[in-house]
């Protein structure tokens, strides 16, 4: 094991121990928040059990906390979290504008115990992932960044700042950090360069596969028809989404990687932790170390972790130490097993509302993925009011067909365009470098980093046209 590697597993360690069971970690932060704002307006200091806590917090989206927040950017002291923030962190999942998320020490403690779990699973599973140093993708925001009205920055140096500061240096010193000039556009080569000098590089951390591959266009244009495999001998895993509109990328990935493992990353958010790779197969599972989570059914009714059952899907509730308490995260998950220890498994399946209703359709993002993933394609749809239908941006157009005909397989879908109430399937090509081209548009248009950018499926509220513009 590098020394560097060491002295980081050592900072962590302390992080790693076993904490108390869940009701017993949500009392103990409720009691910490109970002089809040927030929670005297929802009278934490009176809940004594995990159902009194389901009747006294409803369940809230980012909507409801917004005025919470804003009061906190604007210098408002005890309002959400015992502790205040020293930053805030953008969050987003559509084409709104981003959201402001608190970061607290609680927060990053939260977060340190899930890094503690993930690398200590790879201590024991990949034990190789130590011998050289990591690197974990850090990337300018797609925008310059804020500062709020109170002073505090808005968007976060780099994914160390997540973490308490006694790790930043054990971290800092394990990980390859490229030099950044800030230019969104210059992200890939900078990148690679770093990655090309460091030649013990064994493990990299990214959210999307598609960043992934724009690093590797940068290398490739440095490096020849080499994989990565072969720059890096030493490279043990990558670590990267590898569900719902990620799918599809990781065949092409694993080509470019000549061999080198794929393990698909947790569902980690800007707000919080759900799912973390089992220590003993990386399986994904509920990180239960980090917060107190809930679920909730199609229904609306609240399902606890105990109560979950397998191939069902649920939307993501979180309470966590940055004082968010039964936050509706947005995303969805499906339950695919349960672990010895009894925590489930769960996948990412899409986001809530990802659904597209120009004459009554009810497209999802879940629909149009299996459609893509079906007939080999990659690419994704724009809603087109004004077809009203759809246009299909695809690499490989001569799919367009067998893509309109697995669509048809949703009824309402099928419905519409027997009636004539939707246009058939309009396609354009996809021409090489989309993915930077549109990721950097998105990221600019979220104001978010480049790198949390997830490849688009189905965009809704935005004209085909645009679209177009931004793929030059």
């Amino acid at each position: 094991m590098a020394p560097r590697a060491r002295e980081l597993l050592a900072a962590l360690e302390p992080w790693g121990r076993p904490v108390a069971g869940p009701w017993e970690r949500l009392r103990g932060c409720l009691e910490q928040h109970a002089g809040t704002a927030f929670g005297r307006e929802y009278g934490f200091s009176s809940i004594r059990s995990e159902e009194d806590f389901r009747e006294a917090v409803p369940a809230m989206d980012y909507e409801d906390y917004r005025s919470w927040i804003e009061r906190v950017a604007a210098g408002e002291r005890g309002v959400l979290a015992c502790a205040e923030p020293d930053g805030f962190e953008r969050s987003s999942g559509s084409l709104a504008a981003a959201k402001w998320i608190p970061v607290t020490e609680g927060l990053r403690g939260e977060f340190a115990r899930g890094l503690a779990s993930w690398l200590g699973g790879w201590s024991r599973r990949l034990p190789e992932v130590f011998e050289g140093r990591g690197y974990f993708a850090v990337s300018p925001p797609g925008m310059v960044r804020e500062t709020a009205a109170c002073g505090l920055p808005v968007g976060l140096a780099g994914d160390a700042a997540y973490f308490p500061q006694e790790l930043a240096g054990p971290l800092g010193g394990w990980l390859v950090v490229p030099t950044l000039c800030g230019d969104a556009a210059a992200v890939f080569d900078e990148t690679a360069e770093a990655l090309l000098a460091a030649g013990d590089l064994s493990v990299v951390s990214v959210w999307s596969p598609t960043f992934l591959l724009g690093i590797d266009q940068a290398v490739r244009r440095r490096a020849g028809g080499r994989t990565w495999r072969e720059l890096w001998p030493r490279l043990a895993v990558v670590s990267c989404w590898a569900d719902a509109a990620s799918a599809p990328w990781i065949p092409l990935l694993r080509e470019r990687l000549g061999g080198v493992v794929i393990e698909p990353k947790g569902l980690l958010a800007t707000e919080g932790v759900v799912t973390l790779p089992d220590a003993a197969d990386g399986s994904p599972r509920l990180a239960a170390e980090c917060h107190y989570h809930e679920f909730l059914d199609g229904d609306g009714r609240v399902v606890a972790v105990g109560d979950l059952v397998a191939d069902d899907e649920y939307e993501v509730l979180l309470s966590t130490g940055g004082g968010l308490f039964r936050y509706r995260l947005g995303d969805r998950v499906r339950v695919i097993g349960f672990g010895g220890e009894g925590l489930p498994r769960m996948r990412f399946v899409g986001r809530v509302g990802a659904v597209s209703d120009l004459v009554g359709e009810k497209l999802s993002e879940g629909q149009v993925w299996e459609a893509l993933a079906e007939c080999g394609a990659r690419g994704f749809l724009v809603a087109d009011a004004g077809g009203p239908g759809y246009e299909a941006f695809l690499e490989d157009p001569g799919r367009a067909g067998a893509l309109e005909c697995l669509l048809r397989r949703n009824p309402y879908y099928d419905q519409a365009r027997g009636l004539g109430q939707l246009a058939g399937l309009r396609v354009r090509r996809l021409e090489d470098g989309w993915l930077v081209r549109l990721g950097g548009r998105l990221a600019a248009r979220r104001g978010c980093r480049l790198g949390d950018v997830k490849p688009p499926l189905l965009l809704t509220g935005i004209s085909v046209e645009e679209v177009a513009e931004w793929l030059g």
